[in-house]
C-alpha cells in the first residue's frame, strides 16, 4: 500500500482557499496519511486533522477579515503589523480546535517552524504541537511583520522563510503520492524583494545572517519547489490544486466577502476535479 500525502502551502489570508479545500475533502470523507502545512497551511492543516470543519471556516473568513488581525489595531495592542497574538487566541480560546488533542489523531502532521537559534527550519509533529500548541502560532509569523515566539526557552518564527511549498518534506516522510495545495493560481510570478524590504530585513535580523540569506533565496525555492511540483503531476505521482480564480486577496489583504468567495471558489474546483481527486486519492488503497 502506498502512503499518501497532502502538501499545504502558506499564503496569510489567501489560506481562505486551501481551508475552501479542507473542508471539501472533510465533507467527503477523504482522510490522508501525512499532512506538511506551512504558514497559515500549518494552522488549517491542524484543523483538517482535528476534522473541524466549522473551525477553518470561521478562522478563514471571520477572523482573517476581524480588524484586530492587521493594521492600526494590530500596531496598538500588540506593536506588529499583523496580530499573530490575536490570531492564535482567537482561534484557540474562541473556535473549537483543541490542540492539545492532536496527538490522538490517526495519520501523521508535521508543521514548518523556523528555529532563531539554529537558523533553520524544523518540523513539529503532532505530540511536540500538542505539548506546545504555540508552534502553531509560530508557524505563521514572517521576519518584519511579528515577532519572534518563545516556546521551552527557544524562539521561533514561520518555517515559509526557507519553504513555501513544503513538497520534499512530504516526500522525506515517505509519501509516494502528493496532493498538492497552494494558495496562487498556476501562472503567479514571484516577485523580488523591494529596496525597502530587503534593507529593513537586513536591519532588523542583522544578528541572524542564514535568516537573511533564506528569505533572500524565497524566489528560488519557489521556483524549485514548484517545478518538483510539475514532475510529480507528470509522473502520476501528483496531484495540483490551486485558485481557479483571482479576487484580489493578498496575504495580508482582503475583507469577509472576498475570503467568503475564495473558500467557495476552492469547493467548486474541488467539485469540478471530484472525479480525478477521488481517483488519484484511491489509487494509494
Amino acid at each position: 500500500m502506498e502512503k499518501i500525502g497532502l502538501v499545504l502551502e502558506g499564503g496569510g489570508m489567501r489560506g481562505a482557499y486551501t481551508a475552501g479545500v479542507l473542508d471539501w475533502l472533510l465533507e467527503n470523507e477523504l482522510y490522508f496519511d501525512y499532512v506538511s502545512g506551512i504558514s497559515s497551511g500549518a494552522m488549517y492543516a491542524a484543523m483538517y486533522m482535528l476534522k473541524k470543519r466549522e473551525t477553518l471556516h470561521s478562522a478563514a473568513v471571520n477572523v482573517a477579515a476581524d480588524p484586530r488581525n492587521i493594521g492600526i489595531k494590530a500596531i496598538r495592542a500588540e506593536r506588529t503589523i499583523v496580530g499573530y497574538e490575536f490570531l492564535y487566541n482567537e482561534v484557540t480560546q474562541n473556535l473549537d480546535f483543541p490542540l492539545e488533542e492532536i496527538d490522538k489523531i490517526d495519520g501523521d502532521i508535521e508543521i514548518g517552524v523556523y528555529d532563531m537559534e539554529e537558523q533553520k527550519t524544523i518540523w513539529a509533529n503532532k505530540h511536540q504541537i500538542a505539548k506546545n500548541p504555540k508552534f502553531i502560532q509560530a508557524a505563521c509569523v514572517l521576519p518584519i511583520f511579528g515577532k519572534q515566539v518563545k516556546i521551552n526557552g527557544k524562539h521561533y518564527m514561520d518555517g515559509g522563510i526557507t519553504t513555501m511549498i513544503p513538497i520534499e518534506q512530504s516526500i522525506a516522510a515517505g509519501c509516494t503520492k502528493h496532493m498538492v495545495v497552494t494558495t496562487k493560481s498556476s501562472d503567479y510570478v514571484r516577485k523580488e524583494q523591494n529596496f525597502f524590504q530587503k534593507h529593513l530585513l537586513r536591519f532588523v535580523y542583522r544578528k541572524f545572517p542564514q535568516l537573511i540569506h533564506d528569505f533572500e533565496a524565497r524566489k528560488t525555492v519557489y521556483y524549485e519547489e514548484r517545478e518538483r511540483i510539475d514532475a510529480l503531476v507528470e509522473e502520476g505521482n501528483g496531484l495540483y490544486m490551486f485558485p481557479t480564480q483571482e479576487l484580489g486577496v493578498s496575504r495580508f489583504g482582503g475583507d469577509a466577502v472576498r475570503f467568503q468567495q475564495l473558500f467557495d471558489i476552492a469547493r467548486a474546483d474541488c467539485e469540478a476535479r471530484r472525479d480525478e481527486i477521488v481517483a488519484f486519492y484511491q489509487s494509494t488503497k
